[in-house]
């Protein structure tokens, strides 16, 4: 399917988001479900990611995910979709989600167009309530990522990504060992967590395409 199909498709279907439904199938077992409403009244923190479609040399479609380096914190060499932290001088989330996927993948703003939106995700351990944003990139982008930010960027194919079945890999926390439901990209190599979820949603919003 081409970028100019997809666009069409999921800005038609922006009213009939599949939400956490589609969510919770990636949803580790030990979460809970979150009342979006109650957890906006705590002033939790805020922050956009963005799922950026673009075709490659060869024209099949992909989006990116990046691995965060290693670090004293929760998300730490985890696979993640572009974004950040809502910032004070940012005019509302959608350029929040923006802004950050330009620092992190190093590419062009004036090539980027927002094309539709997913349910927002809380992150307990994070404190985070999540914007997903869908992009499309005009062109091929040649990604310059922040070398602060990201460790590595992985290219993953939309066709494939769609035809992919989820599958449970055992995670510990604390000592103790979890499975954990996700999408594996590599030997050993699985996006998880609240990323997993917002693809989900991503993956049953194309579903009805």
């Amino acid at each position: 399917m081409y970028l100019s199909q997809l666009k069409d498709k999921i800005e038609n279907f922006q009213s009939e988001l599949p939400g956490f439904e589609a969510q919770k199938l990636l949803s580790p077992p030990y979460r809970q479900h979150y009342d979006l409403e109650e957890i906006k009244k705590t002033n939790p923190r805020i922050a956009s990611v963005m799922i950026l479609l673009y075709e490659n040399d060869e024209g099949d479609v992909e989006f990116p995910v990046m691995l965060r380096h290693t670090y004293e914190g929760v998300h730490s060499n985890q696979y993640s979709l572009p974004g950040g932290s809502f910032e004070p001088e940012d005019i509302n989330l959608q350029y929040t989600a923006l802004r950050e996927t330009i620092e992190e993948l190093g590419i062009e703003e004036e090539n980027i167009e927002i094309i539709g939106q997913l349910t927002e995700l809380y992150i307990p351990p994070s404190n985070f309530l999540v914007y997903p944003f869908i992009g499309i990139y005009h062109g091929t982008p040649e990604f310059f990522p922040d070398e602060m930010e990201v460790a590595e960027i992985v290219p993953i194919d939309l066709e494939a990504f769609l035809n992919a079945e989820p599958i449970s890999f055992e995670k510990s926390f604390s000592g103790n060992t979890v499975e954990i439901p996700g999408y594996e990209i590599g030997e050993n190599e699985f996006i998880w967590g609240a990323t997993a979820m917002i693809l989900s949603e991503f993956n049953s919003l194309l579903e009805k395409l």
